[in-house]
C-alpha cells in the first residue's frame, strides 16, 4: 500500500540521510518513509532544487495561518448564529407564559 506523504515530510526525510552522509534517491527516501509513492518522492526531491525546504515550510505554515483564521471566523459566525436562536427561543418561551 502507498502510503501519502507530505513534500515536506519527504524532504525533511532527504535531509535527514544527507546528514548520515547518505545521498537521497527516490528508493532510499521511500525505504526511510516506510512506503509512498516514488513518483511524489521523486517530484518532491525535484521541487527542492527549485525552492529550499525553508520557503516550502514557511509558505505551508502562511496557509495554515490563513486557514486557521477562516475557520476561527466561521466558528464566530456560527456561534453568532447559535446565540440569535437561543434568544429567539427565549423569546418564544416568553411568549408563551405571558397571560
Amino acid at each position: 500500500m502507498n502510503r501519502h506523504h507530505d513534500p515536506i515530510e519527504i524532504l525533511i526525510t532527504a535531509r535527514h540521510l544527507e546528514a548520515q552522509g547518505i545521498r537521497p534517491t527516490a528508493r532510499m527516501v521511500r525505504l526511510a518513509l516506510g512506503g509512498g509513492s516514488t513518483a511524489a518522492i521523486t517530484q518532491a526531491l525535484a521541487s527542492a532544487e527549485l525552492t529550499p525546504l525553508e520557503e516550502l515550510i514557511r509558505r505551508r505554515r502562511a496557509a495554515l495561518d490563513l486557514e486557521l483564521t477562516d475557520a476561527r471566523r466561521a466558528l464566530a459566525e456560527l456561534e453568532a448564529e447559535q446565540a440569535r436562536l437561543d434568544e429567539m427561543e427565549e423569546s418564544l418561551k416568553a411568549l408563551e407564559r405571558a397571560p
